[in-house]
């Protein structure tokens, strides 16, 4: 699976944001990087279970070059 932030925004512009295919604590640093575009501040969070996965080697190596 690629990784990928799901975003759905609120009538009220509240932004709800989803990681998914990413394992471990790489989707904090992808959810930092959001809220710098977005000028935001996440209000509340919560792991996924893809979170309490282990990343392979080049999943880790790979950071954030994609953005």
């Amino acid at each position: 699976m690629s990784e990928q932030i799901v975003l759905n925004i609120g009538v009220d512009g509240a932004i709800h944001a989803e990681t998914k295919g990413m394992k471990g604590p790489k989707c904090l640093n992808s959810l930092e990087l959001l809220e710098d575009l977005l000028d935001a501040q996440i209000t509340q969070s919560a792991f996924t279970d893809e979170y309490t996965q282990s990343a392979t080697t080049s999943e880790v190596d790979d950071g954030l070059s994609q953005f």
